[in-house]
């Protein structure tokens, strides 16, 4: 139960953070998607980790799902993907 409240609480903070002018305008800095794709990483070994342990992993994956979404639209709002 409290890993289901800390997800919810999680998701939930980051949905309202999201609209705030300084967290866009962190997520058009270039190290950003960086952090969001080590927090992917390591979501998702964790998740590996407890499906291997027949635990509960889907806390854990849609973490992973929630950084890895984070990383990408912070690599397109930092300009990596655009052509040069």
């Amino acid at each position: 139960m409290p890993t289901t409240l800390i997800v919810i609480a999680l998701a939930l903070a980051g949905f309202l953070l999201s609209r705030s002018r300084f967290v866009r305008e962190l997520n058009t800095r270039r190290f950003m998607p960086v952090i969001y794709g080590a927090a992917a990483i390591y979501l998702g070994v964790r998740a590996y980790g407890a499906a291997s342990t027949h635990a509960r992993a889907w806390p854990y994956v849609i973490l992973a799902a929630l950084a890895l979404g984070g990383g990408i639209d912070s690599a397109r709002g930092s300009g990596i993907f655009k052509r040069s």
